[in-house]
């Protein structure tokens, strides 16, 4: 009916200030966070670094310090080639290998000792990145339930408003009729 679709429209134009201020806020938030100062080179950071990042943490961890622009770097190359172990493909052996030098350079540690790391920062990340990808599935699925039950509770509001607008001595709540006149002598 048109109090329903009323109801509705009313439940879809009334978030839309509410998502205006959290994009803005995100957005604001994402740039202050971000790592790199404004040039975007090779050691900027990854976008979706923060997924794996304890896991280059242990990659790349060495005794030895190890001059910043170059650790940098390598933990952004690292972070990019983690990310590629979600992939049907995984992460082809040439990254793979680079990545076993990297980290031997980098964490100055045996070759044997590095590619046991690297392959144990592999795994790790396809499982944080997996498990990633089930919470946005369930966290969207959540919002639409919550969106489509939001939809329901307007319409059926919407409804029950009009009912009394037009018949005020009338309360009707959950299909139960009571006369207000009544209990107001």
């Amino acid at each position: 009916t048109t109090e329903g679709m009323h109801g509705l429209l009313v439940w879809a134009i009334a978030p839309l200030p509410t998502a205006l201020t959290l994009a803005t806020a995100v957005a604001t938030t994402s740039r202050l966070s971000a790592p790199s100062g404004g040039n975007a080179g090779p050691a900027a950071s990854v976008g979706s670094e923060n997924i794996i990042a304890f896991d280059i943490d242990r990659l790349l961890r060495s005794d030895g310090r190890a001059s910043p622009a170059d650790y940098a770097r390598s933990r952004a190359e690292a972070g990019r080639i983690l990310l590629t172990a979600s992939g049907h493909s995984s992460v082809n052996p040439e990254d793979r290998q680079y990545l076993v030098r990297l980290v031997a350079t980098q964490a100055n540690v045996p070759a044997a000792d590095a590619e046991r790391r690297v392959d144990t920062a592999i795994t790790r990340a396809r499982e944080n990145i997996t498990r990633a990808r089930r919470s946005s599935v369930i966290l969207a699925f959540m919002a639409g339930a919550a969106a489509l039950l939001g939809a329901a509770a307007a319409w059926f509001a919407a409804e029950a408003g009009a009912r009394h607008g037009r018949n005020p001595d009338q309360l009707s709540i959950w299909g139960a009729r009571r006369n207000i006149t009544s209990r107001r002598t």
